[in-house]
């Protein structure tokens, strides 16, 4: 779910407005005053509804290594420190969980020596996010082959998972049963845009500087390169057209990949136990999508929902390729691990998405002070003389102390306002756009009146439409909404009229520069169906 306003978000956004403005076909038709009447409001989401007041305990899962792979058992209580937003917690709570993997003896396990109260295994549910988009034919069967062998000998009595590739968002459901998730992992092929042949050659990151002007010495060597290939002399203009064809389908595949992961943390984010996504890609483009994966990292942090990434070209990343690759945000800003600069993809699965032979489980109960509704940040130490890498989360989202149980739930219309799926059950669509005038995002709403259900009043056609926008800012937090509601009583001459032209209004939302997050809702009065959608728009 959405944040919503913050005193410094209310101050630096109370001047903005909004206008709404009915236009298109609509005003083109002339539709008289008694078949249409448009109201407009501002648009507030409701508060988050808090479901406990308090946080009696926090529980903290730890796995403490030593080097890349192997987990350290024995270690006590009094072997670490927790910290809640800097703050010193006593540790109130601690438990150890041991998983022997199959086919391995039983000393294998660190169970031997690992101190304290044994718990039982948390549940774990595993999303496999293939990424058909970023990764071609051979790299992908590379990764499928070495998915199947993780689910046939590496999975924990209990475990949950699901297939997922990034070219569509439907999946199946979470199952433990390994013939289903082999069907799953073979059905999935590379969606991979083939740029083989182009001339000049050119990579999608080097399309992207090339469309941004943010290299021009790259430019005028791809235009060296196109007049060698090509044999005659290349304007600039056609490179930069090329760049722009290379890119943008690229820039495409990338928005889709980060919009399915964010549907999977949306789904699992009430999942019980662990929840873990492990994408395998062999790219995830960071240009023009800063702002989606950080609403994304913040989104999987405040469900709970760790990112593990997997790099399926198998080649090495050096390091300043590793810091701009998405793929190592998306694991380090969201409390996961990126499997890198290694051929053994098996082991890659199994490091990501195999349990832990040893997991400490901590315990902590937050002060009074700390429910504020707010995400704490957690760190978690091991006391000194201790050197080992530790994995642990990186915080949680506290109650309310405030918070009272509201009157009644939110609205269909309100819980999809302030979610981030996309629903199709209505025949409209939107588009954004920048017109001319102050800085402005505006939204068209796109209705086929044929496809709509109406009801029959005194031989009219009678439906009402809500409709709202609501403007995010780049840290998913609420800037503003508006709503507006179309009551139509159309005759039969204005409706056939529409059904041959389609309705379009226009909602218009003064913004300044900057880079938002877009949702779009509306919804029919007669049956409650809705559509949803969202996108990214930046402001000039």
């Amino acid at each position: 779910m959405r944040r919503y306003v913050s005193e410094r978000c209310k101050s630096a956004y109370l001047a903005l407005s909004a206008a709404l403005a009915c236009l298109g076909m609509a005003a083109a038709q002339s539709i008289a005053p008694d078949e249409m009447h448009v109201q407009s409001f501002s648009y507030v989401p409701p508060p988050l509804v808090a479901l406990r007041t308090q946080v009696q305990l926090v529980e903290v899962p730890v796995v403490v290594r030593e080097g890349r792979q192997r987990t350290v058992g024995g270690l006590t209580k009094g072997d670490f420190e927790i910290y809640d937003n800097g703050k010193k917690q006593a540790i109130t709570a601690f438990s150890v969980q041991n998983f022997t993997p199959p086919g391995a003896p039983a000393a294998a396990g660190a169970a031997a020596n690992s101190a304290g109260p044994r718990s039982e295994p948390t549940p774990r549910f595993v999303a496999l996010c293939l990424d058909d988009l970023h990764t071609g034919a051979v790299a992908l069967k590379a990764a499928k082959d070495a998915a199947e062998r993780f689910v046939k000998t590496s999975l924990a009595p209990g475990d949950q998972l699901v297939v997922v590739a990034t070219s569509q968002s439907a999946r199946s459901e979470f199952t433990g049963d390994a013939t289903k998730l082999f069907e799953q992992i073979a059905k999935v092929t590379t969606h991979q845009k083939d740029n083989v042949g182009v001339c000049p050659a050119m990579q999608p990151n080097e399309a992207y500087l090339i469309v941004n002007d943010l290299d021009p010495q790259l430019l005028q060597q791809k235009i060296r390169e196109c007049s060698a290939c090509l044999h005659t002399a290349c304007p600039k203009e056609q490179v930069t057209a090329l760049a722009e064809a290379v890119w943008q389908p690229a820039l495409f595949s990338s928005r889709n990949t980060l919009g399915v992961i964010g549907e999977l943390v949306d789904g699992m984010a009430k999942l019980p136990g662990q929840r873990i996504i492990l994408l395998a890609s062999a790219e995830l483009l960071t240009g023009e999508v800063e702002t989606e994966i950080d609403r994304l990292m913040a989104k999987a942090l405040h469900a709970e929902v760790v990112i593990n990434t997997l790099d399926a070209k198998r080649l090495t990343v050096t390091a300043q390729e590793e810091k701009n690759d998405g793929m190592a945000a998306l694991a380090a800003g969201t409390g996961g691990s990126f499997y890198h600069n290694s051929n053994d993809l098996l082991e890659g699965f199994r490091e990501l998405g195999m349990a832990p032979e040893t997991m400490y489980i901590l315990g902590f109960a937050p002060s009074d002070e700390a429910a504020d509704g707010r995400f704490h940040s957690l760190k978690v130490r091991l006391a000194a003389g201790k050197r080992y890498s530790l994995q642990a989360r990186l915080g949680y989202a506290a109650a309310s102390a405030k918070a009272a149980a509201p009157d009644a739930p939110p609205s269909k219309l309100d819980s999809e306002a302030i979610g981030s799926d996309t629903v199709a059950d209505l025949p409209v669509w939107f588009t954004w756009e920048q017109r001319a005038g102050p800085p402005n995002i505006t939204m068209v709403v796109h209705l086929d009146v044929s496809r709509l259900h109406f009801e029959t009043r005194n031989d009219r056609r009678a439906q009402k439409l809500n409709i709202v926008a609501v403007l995010l800012d780049s840290g998913g937090s609420f800037v503003m909404g508006q709503r507006v509601e179309f009551d139509l009583n159309l005759t039969d001459a204005t409706f056939a009229q529409l059904a041959k032209t389609n309705f379009s209004a226009v909602m218009t939302l003064k913004a300044p520069p900057g880079n938002y997050g877009v949702r779009a809702v509306a919804q029919d009065a007669q049956e409650g169906k809705l559509t949803a959608a969202s996108d990214v728009f930046q402001v000039k």
